[in-house]
C-alpha cells in the first residue's frame, strides 16, 4: 500500500470510530432496535480500515484477507441491524458466519491480488445491496429510510466499480488503480456515514413517534385519552359539519366496577380495562373514534351514523362484554351503555351529545345495568305521546 492509501486508511479508521461515538451520544434506545450491531459493524470497519495501514509491514495473509473480512463482516452486522430495527429477528449467522468464510476463500485467493481485490468487493456489495434492500422493506421512515437506502445503494456501486477496476486494469496501470482506489475509499466512507446519520435518524423518528403515541393513548387500555379524544372528535364535528353526515355518540361504562377493585385485586381491575380497551378497538371502523373518558368509562364516536345504527352497535359492544368474561372475574363484568345522536351544527355540538349520552347511561344504570339506553325524548314530545 502505498503512503498515501495508508494515511486515508488511518484517517477513515479514526473518522468511523468518531462516528460510533456520535451514534452512542445521539441515540438512546434498546438493544433490540438494532443499534448495537450497527455500532459493532462500524467499529469492524475502522478495524479493517486501520489494518490496512499495515499492508507492508505485515505479511500479506494478515493485512489483505483479515482486513477485507473484517469490513465484510462490519457490513454484515449492518444490514443484521437494519433487520433487528425492522423486528424481523436476524439470525447470529448472517453476520458471524459470512467473516470468516470470506477469509477463508480470500486465503486461496491471496496470489492472484486482482482476485482477491475483486472477490472481496463484491461480497461487501452485496452486503450493502441487501442493507438497502432492507431499508426499502421498512414500514414508514420517510426521508431518513430513503438516505439510508441511497447512502448503501451508492456504497455497493463504488464497491461494483472497484471490483471492475481490479480485474480489467492491466498490472501496467497501478497508478490508475492507485487512484481508482483512493476513491473508492473516499466514496464508501462518506455512503457508511450518510447511512449512519440515516440510521441515527429513523432511531430519532421513531423515538418521537412513541412519545406522541404516550401523549395520545392511554397506557393501560391503549386506547385514545381523554384530551386526544375530545381533539380529534372535534375535527370529526367539523368535517361532518361541512359534508352533512350524521354522528353518533356512545358512553359505555362498566357495572359494579367497584366490586373487582374492592374485593379483588388490583391486577383484576387493570386486566378488565386492559381486555376492553383491546375489545373496543377490534370492534370498531378504522374511522371510529374510542376514548377513556375517565377510571372505567369509555367514549365512542361513530362518524356517519345514525342514532339507530349507533344503538345497534352498542347492543353488540353490551352482549360482547357479557360473553367475552373480561378478565377471568366471576360474576362476569356486564356494561351499561347510553346513547346519543350528534347535531354538528349546534353550537358545543361535541359537548352537548356528551351530556345527553351521559344522562342515557344514567338511566340504564337505574333501570338495572347490562342495558342499552337511548337518549331522553324532549319534554314535549313526551306530553304528546
Amino acid at each position: 500500500m502505498t503512503p498515501d492509501l495508508r494515511t486515508l486508511s488511518a484517517m477513515l479508521a479514526a473518522s468511523a470510530l468518531l462516528m460510533s461515538v456520535v451514534l452512542c451520544v445521539g441515540i438512546r434506545t434498546r438493544r433490540a432496535d438494532g443499534f448495537t450491531k450497527w455500532n459493532a459493524g462500524l467499529g469492524l470497519l475502522a478495524a479493517g480500515w486501520l489494518l490496512s495501514t499495515l499492508r507492508g509491514w505485515l505479511p500479506d495473509i494478515a493485512a489483505v484477507a483479515a482486513a477485507e473480512a473484517l469490513l465484510f463482516t462490519g457490513f454484515c452486522l449492518q444490514l443484521a441491524a437494519l433487520r433487528e430495527f425492522g423486528q424481523q429477528h436476524p439470525t447470529r449467522g448472517l453476520w458471524l458466519v459470512p467473516g470468516p468464510l470470506l477469509f477463508a476463500v480470500l486465503l486461496v485467493l491471496l496470489r492472484h491480488p486482482a482476485q482477491l481485490t475483486a472477490v472481496a468487493s463484491l461480497a461487501c456489495a452485496v452486503a450493502l445491496a441487501g442493507t438497502a434492500a432492507a431499508a426499502g422493506r421498512l414500514a414508514g421512515g420517510g426521508a431518513p429510510r430513503r438516505m439510508l437506502q441511497l447512502a448503501c445503494d451508492a456504497g455497493a456501486l463504488i464497491l461494483l466499480v472497484r471490483a471492475a477496476g481490479a480485474l480489467f486494469l492491466p498490472p501496467a496501470r497501478a497508478e490508475l488503480f492507485a487512484a481508482l482506489e483512493s476513491a473508492a475509499l473516499v466514496g464508501l466512507f462518506a455512503a457508511s456515514a450518510a447511512a449512519s446519520i440515516g440510521f441515527l435518524l429513523l432511531h430519532r423518528e421513531r423515538a418521537e413517534a412513541g412519545l406522541q403515541r404516550l401523549a395520545a393513548y392511554d397506557p393501560l387500555t391503549e386506547v385514545l385519552n381523554r384530551l386526544a379524544f375530545m381533539n380529534l372528535a372535534e375535527g370529526q364535528m367539523a368535517r361532518a359539519r361541512r359534508s352533512g353526515e350524521p354522528c353518533a355518540l356512545l358512553m359505555l361504562d362498566l357495572d359494579d366496577f367497584k366490586r373487582v377493585n374492592g374485593r379483588l385485586r388490583r391486577e383484576a381491575g387493570d386486566r378488565v380495562l386492559r381486555e376492553l380497551g383491546a375489545l373496543l378497538r377490534g370492534g370498531l371502523r378504522a374511522g371510529d373514534l374510542v376514548g377513556r373518558y375517565g377510571g372505567e368509562e369509555f367514549c365512542v364516536l361513530l362518524p356517519n351514523t345514525t342514532l339507530e345504527g349507533a344503538l345497534e352497535v352498542a347492543e353488540r359492544m353490551r352482549a360482547a362484554v357479557a360473553a367475552r368474561r373480561l378478565g377471568a372475574v366471576a360474576p362476569a363484568v356486564t356494561a351499561s351503555i347510553g346513547a346519543a345522536a350528534c347535531e354538528p351544527q349546534a353550537a358545543g355540538a361535541l359537548h352537548v351529545a356528551i351530556a345527553t349520552a351521559e344522562r342515557a347511561l344514567a338511566r340504564a344504570k337505574r333501570d338495572g345495568c347490562n342495558r342499552v339506553a337511548p337518549p331522553a325524548l324532549p319534554r314535549r314530545t313526551r306530553r304528546a305521546a
